[in-house]
């Protein structure tokens, strides 16, 4: 009898429009796939549509118990003081996120599943869901907790290093440590913050990387020879933080230089929601800059791209929208802090840069056909030892036994 696994994820990743959703789908399919009986617990928003979740419960004959959303709603008075006690009285709720999950709603699910179903693990998407630790030790499973995030990090870097954020960033970190000692099996989502969970202790853990990635490994190694090269900058949605610097940088900086330095060799092409006016009313008064918006077919509009250019100026993570230009097989331009550890090398599998004047310089060498045809090439297959099916089976049937 295959072992069963109850997966505990926050919202359910439909639609999959984002990497943390992608890479959450996937996990979910690969339990199945390596043979595991897998339920599902997952909050559900007012946008989400219910008949599409439940389409994908019963394509995969997976069952999904999906709870309300409820902490958008108004409170009474005195739900509010009862509220605001709790957060106060023990310091893990100090962290929203963590207190989200002391939800009778989903305590109550969990339990229901735990006692009638009887899984052996339970599998916990982020490591704020702190409050359902205890129930799932109460019935002796083990527990796995799978970071997309190491939260701390990215607080500061999303909302800059003021003292509110400061003191914000250490409660997160006792966030972190808490889950990582209810743990049995850790995983982080990158080789550098895999490092910060050890200096917290963590024991028994891995990285295990975004799995979204091996569906798109070299699905763009073809290089053509052309007079103007399309340079892409590949963001989600511009009210992020990290993505407007990013963008910011490639339409008023790194494009101007390239067309003076360059001129008529580059195309730049900007896709992703919510761009800011200002910076669209740029990109309409520079004839070498279109603003795509956001994209319905990716890999139709990929088809026409030569070369992706993604600094990274802030962030945490493992940010997507590096990873996948470089698996797919583009020729990409990258700051190395974006890397986030993974072992990529600059000069050899992808071109690194920090300054305007180094990404336009790196954007000078891959005029050279031959030089993208190598870089590209060797992209791809470092992808596929870091990122292949085969890769994430083994590691989290490695968590699993």
């Amino acid at each position: 009898m295959s072992k069963k696994i109850l997966l505990i994820t926050p919202r359910f990743p439909i639609p999959t429009s984002g990497a943390c959703e992608q890479d959450r789908m996937e996990g979910i399919k690969q339990l199945k796939r390596l043979g595991y009986d897998v339920q599902v617990i997952g909050k559900i928003f007012d946008f989400q549509s219910k008949e599409d979740i439940l389409n994908f419960s019963k394509e995969y004959n997976i069952p999904i118990h999906l709870v309300p959303y409820r902490y958008n709603q108004k409170m009474k008075y005195f739900e509010k003081l009862k509220y605001l006690l709790k957060r106060i009285l023990w310091p893990p709720f100090w962290d929203g996120s963590v207190y989200e999950y002391d939800d009778l709603i989903i305590k109550r699910k969990m339990e229901e599943i735990l006692n009638s179903w009887k899984p052996e693990i339970v599998w916990f998407d982020y490591t704020f869901m702190l409050p359902l630790y205890p129930i799932a030790r109460r019935y002796g499973c083990k527990i796995i907790t799978h970071s997309l995030i190491y939260d701390p990090n990215n607080l500061l870097e999303e909302e800059g290093y003021s003292f509110v954020n400061i003191l914000k960033s250490k409660i997160k970190t006792l966030t972190e440590f808490v889950s990582i000692k209810k743990s049995d099996y850790f995983f982080a989502i990158t080789p550098d913050e895999n490092i910060l969970y050890k200096k917290l202790g963590a024991k028994k853990i891995k990285t295990l990387p975004l799995r979204a990635l091996s569906n798109f490994i070299g699905k763009n190694n073809n290089i053509q020879d052309k007079k103007v090269l399309n340079v892409f900058f590949m963001g989600s949605t511009y009210n992020v933080k990290h993505n407007l610097q990013a963008v910011k940088f490639v339409i008023e900086e790194v494009a101007p230089l390239a067309n003076k330095k360059y001129p008529g060799k580059f195309k730049f092409f900007i896709t992703g929601g919510k761009l800011p006016e200002y910076l669209k009313n740029q990109c309409n008064e520079i004839s070498s800059i279109s603003y795509v918006g956001f994209v319905d077919d990716l890999n139709k509009f990929l088809d026409g791209m030569d070369i992706a250019l993604i600094p990274s100026l802030s962030g945490a993570g493992m940010q997507q929208k590096i990873f996948e230009p470089i698996v797919r097989g583009f020729p990409t331009i990258v700051s190395e802090r974006g890397l986030a550890g993974y072992s990529f090398e600059c000069g050899q599998d992808i071109l690194c840069a920090k300054s305007k004047e180094e990404f336009v310089l790196a954007l000078g060498k891959l005029l050279d056909i031959n030089f993208r045809k190598e870089i590209s090439l060797k992209a791809v297959e470092k992808s596929k030892d870091l990122f292949s099916n085969e890769k994430y089976d083994s590691l989290v049937l490695e968590a699993l036994k």
